[in-house]
């Protein structure tokens, strides 16, 4: 090529990229690739700008809590409110101890009337359900057999002497076979629709295997719910007077035998009463306290809302009316001192009822018989809860004797108490006539529990199902298999929980029944929406999201790391299980965290199948704990969120359960892709 042509033909561009210049489609000199550009790279800014003023939106209204929570804690304080919940606390830890020997006593008097009570549970649940579900039957046949009973009394009043009774006699007796033809298929049909609720109880409602009477008691179970079905049936059957009879005999023959069992609890119920007498006492200053103080801190808005009023109307007398209601609001603080005196005053009271309470609930605990002298399993469970009950009870007292002792009513409460209150509290009570409580702690244990039963189940499965898919599984196993995992992600949730109401949680409580699973904790289970119902559920949704990021991660382990592995004699199942599996590790785990985000944050199905109870579980139980109903952070704010008004603390708190449930899944997120970067980088 000559010097000149070099000359004439154009440089390069500097970068080395080629310059196309084309034409066509073009709006305000932007090409079809400007324009898909600038859409994909607007709505990615568009999606920060909303990501960023929801988060903005959620901060402020969760953190605006604080200063509402820090004032009610204080009215709370000044009220007098705060003293008499020392002694509720006790109240409630002496009532925890007596329920469980309580309960303990009663288990052992119906060791030996388990049939009896057993049969009578069958028939009173039976009958219910008939009584339910065959009104309509059961009120037709009532009014026609309260004819027909008429048309009987009236043809005894009849004696057939003249013409005009003959007749009325033959009317009458018309009348009455008529009313029998349709009492008959009306009776017929109630013993049809009895039959069939009988039947479903059998099956269902009454459990499988030691909770289900005999063969022959439920022939006549049924004979005695068809008996007192009918509404002219006056007595009870005889089968069931005799059942009672039989259960009051075997019972009262127990009730002799632990008569000194029977007298330690009475004894202990009897033993709180004054301190129950002393809180009843002042509950009544305290809550005139605080809608004392409650008018003093609204007293402000109260009166400039009638001002403003009166600025707004036009007619004379309602503007004089409304300034009138605004002069007649006194904004005077209440004298705090004086108001709390009552309390003062108690301090020495609490003192000499609680020392001999301690002394005689001792005295009392240690009269009850050891769990190994019991005899039935609900009794020996009761008396071990008992013994930590009891320990409670006295920390309780030991504790609470302090605080009434040092308590004043103007001592300050400072930010971390505050925002300790609400992170470790452990009521959460709203609409109370007493006072609210703001409490995380029972919401974040039941979303904990949940969570760890749901990563416990899932996390083996979805593994195991990702190794064996990705390494082991044919390409036909494989074209299964993967689309049925990944299509469980496509169910609604809401589907899910109906599941979990209507058929898993009666199935998984009627499973607990049966005698050879009473080993496993929690069994059996008297609830079916429980922990484990919805750790279940949620395990199954969160397998397709742990399964195919799991599977992700081995598809990212290097082929020349099976190739060698296989290259140096080493099996099938020693490379995926030696090589794969290790190298992949940090993928598996973000993945198991990203499942755990998922699981965390899964609203529908808990709400409708954990029970929905706000209240730390009971862990006594051991890990029996997860037969029990529960409620989380999401449930709670999806449950009461839009029952709340805006703006009041109730609002603010859910908001900041909500903050506190983003914090979490965003460490959680934050945790995952540090993990992930590390394996990229392996």
């Amino acid at each position: 090529m000559s010097s000149a042509e070099n000359q004439d033909s154009p440089a390069p561009p500097a970068d080395g990229k080629k310059v196309f210049k084309r034409r066509g489609f073009q709006i305000f000199g932007l090409g079809l690739q400007d324009v898909i550009q600038f859409f994909f790279s607007g709505n990615a800014s568009l999606a920060i700008i909303i990501l960023i003023l929801i988060c903005f939106f959620l901060a402020k209204e969760a953190f605006l809590f604080f200063p509402d929570h820090h004032k009610d804690l204080k009215s709370y304080r000044q009220s007098g409110q705060e003293f008499v919940g020392f002694i509720s606390e006790e109240v409630k830890a002496h009532t925890d101890l007596y329920s469980t020997a309580n309960i303990a006593y009663y288990a052992e008097v119906n060791r030996t009337s388990g049939k009896e009570d057993t049969i009578l549970r069958t028939y009173r649940t039976v009958l219910a359900n008939v009584e339910n579900r065959s009104a309509k039957t059961w009120n037709r046949l009532e009014r026609e057999l309260d004819a027909l009973e008429d048309v009987v009394d009236d043809l005894e009043d009849h004696d057939a002497e003249d013409e005009e009774d003959r007749a009325e006699i033959a009317k009458l007796t018309k009348e009455k076979n008529r009313l029998e033809a349709l009492t008959q298929p009306l009776r017929d049909k109630l013993r049809k629709e009895v039959n069939t609720i009988i039947e479903w109880e059998e099956t269902w409602d009454l459990g499988v295997g030691a909770d289900l009477p005999a063969e022959e008691d439920i022939a006549k179970i049924r004979e005695a719910v068809l008996f007192e079905a009918y509404p002219d049936a006056e007595d009870e059957h005889p089968f069931i007077e005799e059942m009672k009879s039989v259960s009051k005999e075997k019972k009262a023959v127990v009730a002799e035998e632990l008569a000194e069992f029977k007298e330690t609890t009475k004894a202990m119920q009897a033993a709180i009463r004054p301190l129950k007498d002393l809180e009843r006492e002042l509950k009544k200053p305290a809550d005139e306290n605080k809608k004392e103080i409650t008018s003093f801190s609204t007293a402000p808005q109260r009166r400039d809302a009638w001002l403003k009023g009166a600025e707004a109307t036009d007619d004379p007398d309602e503007k004089a009316r409304m300034r009138a209601k605004a002069e007649e609001v006194v904004i005077e603080e209440p004298d705090y001192e004086k108001i709390n005196q009552v309390f003062y005053d108690s301090i020495a009271k609490h003192a000499t009822l609680a020392a001999p309470l301690e002394v005689e609930m001792k005295n009392l605990y240690e009269q009850l018989p050891a769990p190994t002298e019991v005899e039935t399993k609900s009794a020996k469970e009761n008396l071990k809860r008992a013994a930590v009950f009891y320990e409670r009870f006295q920390d309780r007292m030991v504790s609470n004797r302090k605080q009434i002792k040092e308590w004043r009513h103007d001592a300050s409460i400072s930010v971390p108490e505050s925002v300790s209150a609400f992170l470790f509290g452990r009521d959460w009570t709203t609409n109370s006539s007493w006072h609210d409580f703001y409490g995380l702690l029972p919401l974040f244990t039941g979303s904990l529990l949940i969570s760890l039963i749901a990563l416990t189940v899932a996390v083996p499965f979805s593994i195991a199902a990702a190794v064996y898919v990705n390494q082991l599984a044919s390409f036909r196993e494989q074209s299964m298999v993967k689309p049925a995992i990944e299509f469980i992600g496509a169910i609604p949730s809401v589907v899910l929980g109906f599941f979990g109401i209507l058929v898993f949680g009666e199935a998984l409580r009627n499973l607990s029944q049966l005698e050879w699973l009473q080993w496993f904790p929690g069994f059996p289970m008297a609830e079916r929406l429980t922990i484990l119902n919805a750790g279940l559920l949620l395990a199954f949704m969160a397998v397709p999201t742990i399964f195919t990021l799991t599977e992700d991660a081995l598809n990212n382990v290097p082929q020349a790391f099976t190739e060698n592995s296989l290259a140096m004699g080493a099996t099938k199942l020693q490379t995926v299980f030696r090589v794969v599996v290790p190298t992949s590790l940090s993928g598996i785990i973000a993945a198991v965290l990203l499942g755990f985000g998922r699981i965390i944050g899964e609203t529908m199905v808990v709400l409708l199948v954990a029970g929905n109870k706000i209240k730390i579980p009971d862990f006594t139980e051991g890990l029996g704990v997860i037969a029990q109903p529960a409620h989380t952070m999401t449930g709670i704010i999806a449950q009461e969120l839009g029952e709340v008004d805006s703006g009041s603390l109730h609002w603010r708190a859910l908001f900041m359960v909500g903050m506190v449930l983003f914090v979490i899944s965003l460490l959680v997120n934050f945790t995952a892709q540090k993990v992930l970067k590390k394996f990229q980088r392996i």
